[in-house]
This record gives C-alpha cells, structure tokens and sequence, in this order.
C-alpha cells in the first residue's frame, strides 16, 4: 500500500514538471509574448480606425456639397418687374444646363444680366452664385475680383477678365436689359501714344488689369521707349485676347528712345536692358577692352554667338556716340 502512495506522488511530481517545462516562461519569453501580442492587436485596430476616419471624411466632402447646392438652389435675384424679387430658376437659363456658348463683349460685372452671363459662356450654376452675391450686396471692384465667385473655373476667369470694365467716375459701362453692353463708354476712348502715356492713361483702356498700365510703363523705361506697338505685348502679365482688345488704342507717334553707347556702358548699364543678358553684356565689355571701341554696330557681329537676328532685335537701342 505505502508503495503504491509513493508511486502515485511520483507520478504527480512528473506530471507537475511536465507541465511546468511546457506552460511556464522565462522573463524574456514573457515580455516577447506581450509585444507580439499587442503588435497583433495594433494590427487589427488600425485598419478599422483609418477605414472610420476615411469614411467620417468622405461623409464631411459629401455633406459640405450637398450645403453648398443647396444655398444655391435657394438663390434669388432682383426682378425688373411684378414681385420685387424671383428665384433665378424663373430665368431662361436652365439650371440644368451647361453653357459653352462664348459671344464676347465689353461688360460690368456689377450691372449684366443672367442672359449676359449666358452669352459669355457661364455655366447656369456659376451665373447663380454670381446673381446672389449681387443680390446680397457684393460689388466687383477689379476685374479679377470675378476670381473669388465659388465654382467659376480659372479657364472661365481668364477668358473673360479683359472684357470687364467695370464702373467709374471715368469710365462707365452699362449693359441693357438683354445683357449686351453698352459700347457709348468704350467707343469714347480716345487711343494713347505707347511712349507717352502715363499709367492711368493706360489703366482704363480694353484688356487691362491686374496692374499692367504700371508693368507696360515700367517695361516701356526699361527699353527706352518703344519702337513698335507689337512690343507692348512683351509685357510680363499681357494675354493674346488683352493685346488684342487693347491693340487697337495704342499708338506711336513719339519714336525718340534712349539708346546705350556701347563705348562707354557698362555691364551692369547693358544687361539692365530687357533684350540684353548678363553674358552677352559682358562680352560686350571685354571685346571693348581687348580691342578698342566699336566703329559701329555692326562690329559685335565680332563676337562668336552674336547673330543677325539679335542685332535686328537690338540695334535700335544701341549707337556708338
């Protein structure tokens, strides 16, 4: 019987060892235990996070659209007649509807109708924001105020910015019923001599904002003066449909320009020039001091990478005196 007991704690004793070898860790097992399992669990919840946040984003795009459609669904604009005010969806331009029509014309931001705006290729949508910021006092004071409306393209922007003249005490523009402008205002404009006029002889010509009556003077004294109305366009900020409407107030009459001796300038003097660059108005110079003054023009021909074309460009602006 004591044998069987003594057997039976033996068995028990291996037992309790077995399962101790088996089930328990050390110090480091334990600790790499733990980390692996919050690695896992990092794992898992990350995914269901990001997933969350993505979705409450989404959900904030979605709902800041639908607001914003429905503001301007709510839209309403002044009525030439019976109630003192209608919704704009009572106007012939189709909310629906995207308009790609572009007919041009001299326009105040502040005082051209819905059909105006359809003429010049404004989405019904666009012509909507433009009615109700109107209607709730906001005025354009520049042209490219017109940037700021909500859901107008810079495409769109740019294309019709150098058709905008907005009122003034000097300049008035008024549009008709229909939208169209009325040209009385522009047809006044009397044409400006490019190498005389000031800037605000400039500033209220066709085709000119964003402060280019000051960039095309500021260019014009760079020069010394134009030699030819097609150099206005050069001017830094100037598009081709600008240039276009401008071209036909501009003028030369005055043809005297300041011209560089190229026998005294220095290289800081030439290549403050807009048609000269720093490298060639060192060569300039160091041809000068290798060879003695210039006999003419011509003789810069001398120097390897001095071509015709840029002689052409250039020779009015230098002389040898």
């Amino acid at each position: 019987m004591p044998c069987l007991f003594l057997l039976h704690l033996a068995k028990q004793s291996v037992m309790k060892q077995l399962f101790k070898d088996y089930f328990s860790f050390s110090t480091k097992e334990r600790n790499a235990t733990i980390f692996l399992l919050l690695l896992m669990a990092v794992f898992i919840i990350v995914p269901y996070v990001y997933k969350k946040q993505k979705s409450n984003s989404y959900l904030n795009e979605e709902t800041k659209s639908e607001i914003a459609a429905f503001q301007q669904i709510k839209i309403v604009a002044p009525s030439n007649g019976g109630n003192q005010y209608k919704n704009y969806t009572n106007e012939s331009v189709d909310y629906k509807t995207t308009n790609t029509t572009f007919k041009p014309f001299f326009f105040d931001p502040n005082t051209v109708d819905a059909k105006g705006w359809e003429q010049l290729g404004l989405r019904a949508k666009t012509i909507q924001t433009i009615l109700n910021y109107r209607y709730k006092g906001g005025k354009f004071r520049q042209p490219t105020d017109i940037k700021k409306i909500w859901g107008l393209r810079d495409d769109e922007a740019e294309r019709i910015i150098p058709y905008i003249q907005i009122a003034s005490v000097n300049n008035q523009a008024f549009t008709n019923r229909n939208g169209f402008a009325n040209n009385n205002s522009v047809n006044k404009l009397e044409p400006v001599d490019i190498n005389t006029a000031t800037p605000e002889m400039f500033k209220h010509l066709p085709g000119i904002a964003d402060g280019l009556h000051y960039k095309i003077v500021k260019f014009r004294d760079k020069l010394g003066g134009f030699i030819s109305i097609d150099q206005v366009k050069e001017t830094y900020g100037i598009t081709d449909s600008a240039f276009q409407l401008l071209q036909p107030y501009l003028l030369l009459k005055t043809t005297d320009i300041i011209r560089l001796n190229i026998n005294t300038a220095s290289e800081f003097e030439l290549s403050a020039h807009p048609y000269i660059e720093r490298h060639v108005a060192k060569a300039i110079v160091l041809y000068r001091q290798q060879h003695g003054n210039y006999a003419s023009i011509n003789d810069l021909k001398k120097i390897v990478f001095i071509k015709d074309a840029f002689l052409k460009k250039i020779g009015a602006y230098l002389t040898v005196e």
